[in-house]
């Protein structure tokens, strides 16, 4: 399954569509949100508590910095850029190649977004770090072109850096909860402060196979959820939630019911589906455990030829989330 691809277009697609948010007075970088990807922001910007980014409340204006692996890199800028621009209603008036700080290679896109009867003025930058992809988005109203004129975010833009990623303890550290059994899986990023995505590595694929062959990689999400679930509920949200899970397409449910996870009341659902990026048929299993203020979801893909001895091991990795 083609994840990078998958995670790319997602995430450009969100940097485009954000309404404004941006940081300090300062000649120091800042790593927003304490992640990997600093910079200069230009003065009257400050950072968000929370958030991987900068914003100016008076003038509308933001910047918002998002980290992905570093293959998304050559996807975005080759094959996703114009494509998901477009169908967010970005014109781009200028594209140019940089080299950033330590060598590191960049396109900048520079143009506007039209919302509603107004427009806003946005730059989009990717820059390929040695560890991870960065797209950091500029916008604000025309209105504010004044207080942040063309240089000045240039400026800012120029100054992105990178530092090396936080060792998967480092990241599994932050999250609610705890894995205490990864059975094969590999931490593949932390999603914001209350998730993870795993992937596990494709050790049948033939050495020799090439790089465009379709992929048989599994992966397995866990994530938290606010609210509680009254239990005549549990069953609609569960459906809701499988129908949810991204890259997957003609999504049928197998089988499924009430079960306990974890010691807490539960729900599991199994589903056939088909990889939006290959067309290869895939298994999904979702457990969702609901507690009193919140409840665990876990979810696994895995191609269907496959899927027995991955379910096996998507039960262990089930049964070792242990909320902190």
């Amino acid at each position: 399954m083609r994840l990078v691809a998958r995670f790319a277009a997602a995430a450009f697609s969100l940097a485009v569509s954000l309404a404004a948010l941006a940081l300090p007075a300062t000649a120091q970088t800042i790593f927003a949100n304490d992640g990997t990807i600093g910079l200069v922001p230009p003065d009257g910007m400050m950072p968000v508590p929370g958030v991987p980014g900068f914003q100016d409340p008076a003038a509308k204006a933001s910047i918002l910095v998002l980290e992905m692996p570093k293959p998304a890199y050559a996807e975005i800028t080759t094959n996703v850029a114009t494509k998901e621009l477009e169908k967010q209603g970005v014109t781009v008036e200028e594209r140019r190649d940089l080299t950033l700080a330590d060598g590191v290679p960049a396109v900048l896109l520079k143009g506007f977004q039209t919302v509603g009867a107004g427009a806003l003025k946005k730059w989009i930058l990717i820059a390929g770090g040695k560890d991870q992809t960065g797209m950091i988005t500029v916008q604000f109203p025309e209105a504010a072109a004044s207080r942040y004129p063309d240089a000045k975010v240039e400026a800012a833009l120029k100054t992105v850096v990178f530092r090396a990623p936080p060792s998967p303890e480092e990241m599994l550290a932050k999250l609610p909860f705890t894995l205490d059994q990864l059975s094969g899986y590999q931490v593949m990023k932390v999603i914001g402060s209350n998730a993870v995505l795993l992937t596990k590595p494709d050790a049948d694929k033939p050495a020799g196979e090439g790089k465009d062959a379709p992929q048989t990689q599994s992966f397995f999400i866990v994530a938290v959820g606010p609210g509680d679930i009254r239990e005549e509920e549990r069953e609609a949200v569960a459906k809701r939630a499988i129908a949810s899970v991204p890259g997957i397409k003609e999504l049928r449910v197998e089988r499924g019911g009430p079960l306990r996870v974890g010691g807490q009341p539960g729900y599991e659902l199994i589903a056939n589906a088909v990889d939006q990026q290959t067309g290869q048929p895939v298994k999904v299993a979702q457990w969702l455990s609901f507690g009193r203020n919140g409840y665990l979801r876990m979810v696994g893909v895995a191609p269907a030829q496959t899927f027995e001895a991955d379910y096996t091991a998507m039960r262990a990795v089930r049964d070792g989330v242990t909320l902190r």
